[in-house]
């Protein structure tokens, strides 16, 4: 033990015991009784105490000090050798038969070592061919330099080349010398031959592939011989079976292809058609066993895809709105509006229910089993609370609610600083009142269980419940291969595990588990290609310190990192305003060939702002309450997915394309924003696209807009070096907007004038300055627009013509006012439109005034009726 050797500090004595526990047990026992030792300068300040012991725990009990009222230790040492402990290693790998075939059960057989100076006790072996995990043995305990032989049954392979690999105490449960050497690996392995034999697999599709309500949809079954021999004659069956979510059947259909199949060849048969209803379901498949196939080659007769029925993304949450006539309440339902800063305004469905008294509630009814439960909710400014929450009438505790992330603020006439402001003031509105709060229950509650969201004494004053998500969340996720993946723990930090992880080339990459890690600022993926992977985004949570504000954290993924992965993790950021420039969770000019996947993220200015980035997928992610856009691809970034994300709250256009070149690049060219939702959008729109050219925006589902319109297709350039729209067709194909559209910007000297603002329809046509030209709009339904359905709109004095604008097979229901606009003055001095648009089979269904406006007025807009059209 060592203290300061100036000689500034005094000579003092300190009364001291040692204590100490084996690595058998947590309890501490006396190693060295108490006594005084002396500290002197003169002698460097310093005391060694002889110890005799085992011990993997040391601990020191300071009782008296003569030279300060606590115990003073400037360095603790400890001298010893290690004791004795087992080490296992395996020696040698074996398999019977040697030379397998197909029809082989195979034999793995696995010699285990102890060569440490103690004995161990009993562990496992685990087995691999290849990466897959084929079988556990156990072991007995071993003396040391004791052996033993241990085996599995890996059962009957498919003919291929197998890798073999067994592990010893995998799972580290034994204390050894040395964890570093319980590995063996045979890359060559061991090879099966193939046997003579028929193999029947089968393959279900459906045409549309992405089915909404109402669709016909036509199931084709791909019957297909990949075996090395023909099948037998006569008639092969064929039976595909639809279940819904909850497991029931909902129509299943037989087919049959008559005759033999020569090996390879394939064969589609024509099963049946379903009128889709919106759901998640499972399609199964089975074809009959074949004559010619051997019993090992019929496992694989049976196949399982799921199907999504409805547009937008298929998410593992169901949306339950607190304001349906399926719910119990004595709370009070808000009447419907579209009034931004409303609390019934800017709610999902544009109605909430108010609990404002003790035993106030609202009682759900799950349609599908859960354990995790959303809530969003709106409570008084500046509270931190909870509410309450009950399982068939039993308390489960409480959500934790707050309006730390809500109540921005404006003045009606100055909407454009909407998310730039936190603070309330004089002759200002508060907006964005709603926050999220989340909660995961004890157990998984099953179909019928009646959760209820209620008010009890020493809960918030009051709380509007908008809608729950209701999830069945499944246990956290292992890491999926220790060998590969660092893993970070309590005395491993993040970046500790990727310093680790590039300085070992075997590793693929980090693995974070359950908890909550403080990220204090951006974490830099470098060196090469990197896989961040968490338990799942309901345990691996990234945390922003939450007792700040605006902290800049996330990822930044550098140029030699390109092909990363990030999954399965959220992300919970401290933003309270919007700030332009830094609070994107992933950084990354220039991104290549990178994938996240599964991530959920709130409270941040953007998930993504591409610049010049290509090739990247973003799949299965959430995105809640941010403070400006969700995704959004620019600067020539091209041939990006974006697949089945949901958004929700952003503070702008939740999905967007924008074809600037002012940070390089050319034009934005083939991305495909497929299967996604974005609703309660806060500001701007749910989909957007200014420029690019051959982008795809297909199976969209939009609602509940606040200002802006459900899709935006622009040309305007913002006052950026942009591009506009290219000579390949920009496509939306498959939309559903719901309650789309609102007021923005001011509307001094509009024509038809209703209020102060500029009307947005849920579609919005805006000829800016750049190209506007080859834009396909087809298979939308488009239901209550706050006032319009389509929109069409120039820019004075650009005057850009539209050109090449084709509407296909839209409805346009219940709009408030028309089903479609040619603006003819926006404001004083914008408008009328230019150039024209094609309709084909545009139904406009009960519009408040009429089907079309400003057509006669509009003699720069040429309107093409082709065919099908009610007006």
């Amino acid at each position: 033990m060592k203290l300061n050797p100036a000689t500034e500090w005094s000579t003092r004595t300190q009364t001291i015991q040692v204590l100490g526990a084996n690595q058998s047990t947590t309890a501490l026992s006396n190693l060295v009784s108490a006594q005084s030792y002396t500290f002197n300068p003169t002698s460097g300040n310093s005391v060694t105490i002889p110890v005799t012991a085992t011990a993997s725990k040391v601990q020191l009990n300071i009782s008296a000090n003569s030279g300060a009222p606590a115990g003073q230790v400037a360095e603790f040492e400890i001298y010893g050798t290690p004791a004795a402990n087992p080490d296992l290693t395996i020696t040698g790998m074996t398999w019977t038969p040697s030379a397998p075939v197909e029809t082989d059960a195979i034999t793995l057989s696995a010699t285990v070592k102890n060569i440490g100076n103690a004995g161990s006790p009993a562990s496992s072996v685990n087995f691999y061919l290849g990466s897959e995990l084929v079988g556990s043995a156990p072991v007995a305990a071993l003396a040391s330099n004791a052996i033993a032989t241990v085996s599995v049954n890996a059962g009957a392979r498919n003919a291929g080349s197998y890798p073999v690999s067994a592990k010893v105490d995998e799972s580290n449960t034994v204390i050894e010398q040395n964890n570093n050497n319980n590995s063996y690996s045979n890359s060559a392995g061991f090879t099966v031959a193939a046997v003579q034999s028929s193999d029947l697999i089968v393959s279900t599709t459906w045409n549309p592939s992405n089915p909404s309500a109402g669709n016909s949809v036509t199931f084709t079954t791909n019957l297909k011989n990949q075996g090395n021999i023909a099948s037998a004659s006569g008639a092969h069956a064929i039976t595909v079976t639809l279940k819904n979510a909850a497991g029931a059947t909902v129509q299943s259909w037989n087919g049959t292809y008559n005759g033999s199949l020569a090996a390879g060849q394939s064969v589609n048969v024509t099963m049946g058609t379903w009128t889709a209803v919106n759901g998640s379901y499972s399609v199964t498949t089975t074809v009959a066993a074949d004559g010619s196939e051997v019993s090992t080659k019929q496992t694989n007769n049976t196949n399982a895809v799921s199907l999504y029925s409805g547009r937008g993304a298929n998410m593992p949450f169901t949306i339950m709105e607190a304001e349906s006539t399926s719910n119990t309440t004595n709370g009070t339902k808000l009447a419907p509006n579209f009034k931004p800063g409303d609390f019934a305004g800017e709610a999902s469905g544009r109605s909430a229910v108010q609990l404002d008294a003790t035993g106030e509630y609202v009682e759900f009814t799950l349609t599908s089993p859960a354990n995790a439960f959303v809530l969003r909710n709106a409570v008084a400014e500046n509270t931190t609370g909870t509410v309450s929450v009950y399982a068939n009438g039993v308390s489960k505790g409480k959500f934790n609610v707050s309006s730390k992330f809500s109540y921005l603020y404006a003045t009606p006439s100055t909407l454009g600083r909407l998310g730039y402001d936190n603070a309330s003031g004089a002759g200002l509105t508060a907006y964005w009142l709603y926050e999220d709060s989340q909660l995961m229950l004890d157990q998984v509650y099953p179909v019928g269980t009646k959760i209820k969201i209620q008010k009890d004494a020493g809960d918030v004053p009051w709380i509007y419940v908008d809608m729950i998500e209701t999830e069945n969340v499944a246990p956290a996720q292992a890491n999926p291969d220790p060998s590969k993946y660092v893993e970070v723990s309590s005395s491993k930090s993040i970046e500790q595990a990727l310093n680790e992880f590039r300085q070992d080339t075997t590793k693929k990459g980090i693995y974070i588990p359950a908890g909550n890690w403080t990220i204090n600022s951006k974490i830099f993926l470098y060196g090469r290609a990197t896989e961040i992977v968490g338990a799942g985004p309901w345990y691996t949570k990234l945390v922003a310190p939450q007792d700040q504000s605006n902290t800049d954290v996330g990822f930044n993924i550098g140029s030699a990192a390109n092909g990363s992965t990030i999954r399965d993790l959220s992300a919970w950021g401290n933003y309270i305003y919007r700030t332009d420039g830094p609070g994107k969770f992933i950084d990354g000019n220039g991104m290549q060939n990178v994938t996240v996947q599964n991530i959920w993220v709130e409270h941040f200015i953007c998930l993504y702002w591409g610049v010049n980035s290509s090739n990247n997928t973003f799949k299965n992610n959430r995105i809640k309450n941010t403070f400006a856009d969700g995704i959004n691809m620019t600067n020539g970034s091209s041939n990006n997915v974006i697949d089945n994300n949901y958004a929700r709250g952003t503070g702008d256009d939740s999905f967007a394309l924008f074809s600037a070149a002012d940070a390089g690049g050319s034009y934005n060219v083939g991305n495909k924003y497929t299967n996604l939702t974005a609703t309660n959008v806060r500001r701007a729109a749910a989909f957007a696209v200014y420029g690019g050219s051959n982008n795809l925006f297909q199976n969209l589902y939009g609602a509940d807009t606040l200002t802006y319109p459900g899709i935006t297709i622009s040309s305007y350039s913002f006052g950026y070096n942009t591009l506009g729209f290219g000579d390949q067709d920009t496509v939306i194909d498959g939309a559903t907007l719901d309650r789309t559209g609102g007021d923005f910007w001011t509307s001094v000297g509009a024509d038809d004038k209703i209020n102060d603002y500029q009307n947005f329809g849920a579609i919005w046509i805006y000829g800016g300055d750049r190209a506007i030209k080859n834009i396909l709009i087809k298979n939308v339904d488009i239901n209550n627009p706050v006032y319009f359905g389509l929109m069409f709109q120039s820019m004075t004095p650009n005057n850009m013509v539209m050109q090449n604008i084709r509407v296909e097979n839209v409805n346009i229901n219940n709009p408030t006012r028309y089903g479609i606009k040619l603006v003819l003055r926006a404001e004083q001095g914008q408008g009328p439109a230019y150039g024209g648009a094609s309709f084909t089979n545009v139904k406009v269904n009960n519009p408040g005034i009429s089907a079309i406006y400003g057509e006669a007025a509009s003699p720069n807009f040429t309107v093409t009726r082709v065919s099908g059209n009610n007006w």
